[in-house]
């Protein structure tokens, strides 16, 4: 299908595979939607929140978030800019049909009942991983990291102490990019410059058209199979990388620990976790096998500052500094 643009987001509409419809049985091209945007030229724009407005916006956050308040207002759409943004997208780029709060929260039951895994995928290329991640139904991870992110906006302060101003900082496997996001709403006075990277899916691209011209992504890396033998190619060194919910899915998460360490500057911060899988679906039987070793690897080269990596568990949002 042609793509045409659309005057009120000027971002190119999704391709469409055949089929489907466009409400509960939504079928997008997402490696095509992918290449028509990469396409386009930025113009980056957006301006800095204050100090102060992001310390009281984070305060309130908090709070609500603490007391799981804001669970409530963001289901009950009390609390909307979440929405009007994922409805934007919705009704402009994938050209859905309009929805309210309850229709979203129906839609994110019924998309995830179409993408439950119960056995092992085969992971035997490049090309299959990324094939993997790019079924039609998995529509629903942008819906629930959506959700997900509108509910829990502050992700843990513990590791923003150790970003300074001006840090360069990439956000690798980062789906919809929650901590670019938390950046964003918080931090954007520190002016540091990010690059957000993953493969051509769903949920990173609805992460495109939100933040396709802010100022503070210095540029989005889409990982094709072609390029995972040097996904950053070009790119330079960070001070900090942000590598959570990734390394489980990965056929080989300890060539990409320690490709990414080797970015990271002396004296950099690893902000990481690695959730114990049964290596199904999703999650590799490589995530699972290789987790002690690509542990053991992080360890070796870098100092724990924040967190415990943990061997026989989940290792939870831990904070490391290279060597």
């Amino acid at each position: 299908m042609a793509s045409r643009t659309v005057a009120k987001s000027s971002l190119p509409v999704a391709v469409h595979l055949e089929g489907g419809n466009y409400f509960d049985d939504m079928r997008i091209n997402i490696a095509a939607s992918h290449q028509l945007l990469d396409a386009l030229p930025r113009n980056p724009g957006s301006k800095p929140h204050s100090r102060l407005g992001g310390a009281l916006r984070r305060r309130s956050d908090e709070v609500l978030q603490h007391f799981d308040i804001q669970s409530f207002l963001v289901t009950s759409g009390l609390r909307s800019a979440w929405f009007r943004d994922f409805h934007s997208y919705w009704s402009d780029i994938l050209q859905g049909r309009r929805l309210e709060v309850a229709d979203f929260m129906m839609l994110l039951h019924d998309y995830r009942k179409r993408q439950q895994y119960i056995a092992e995928l085969s992971w035997g290329s490049p090309a299959e991983h990324v094939e993997n991640w790019q079924v039609p139904a998995l529509l629903y991870s942008t819906m629930f990291y959506a959700r997900r992110q509108a509910i829990e906006p502050v992700r843990s302060g513990s590791f923003w102490r150790y970003i300074r101003a001006g840090a360069t900082i990439l956000e690798y496997g980062c789906s919809l990019a929650p901590y670019y996001n938390s950046y964003r709403r918080y931090y954007s006075h520190r002016g540091c410059n990010w690059i957000l990277a993953d493969i051509p899916s769903f949920p990173f691209h609805y992460a495109k058209c939100l933040f396709w011209n802010d100022r503070s992504v210095q540029s989005f890396v889409t990982i094709e199979p072609q390029d995972f033998g040097d996904p950053l190619k070009g790119k330079p060194e960070c001070e900090v990388i942000f590598l959570t919910t990734v390394l489980e899915h990965l056929d080989d998460p300890l060539f990409v620990a320690g490709y990414l360490l080797e970015r990271l500057k002396s004296g950099g911060i690893l902000i990481f976790d690695y959730i114990l899988s049964e290596g199904l679906g999703l999650d590799t039987s490589a995530g699972l096998e290789k987790r002690k070793a690509c542990l053991e690897f992080i360890l070796e080269k870098t100092e724990v500052v924040v967190g415990k990596v943990e061997m026989e568990k989940t290792t939870p949002l831990t904070v490391v500094r290279k060597r």
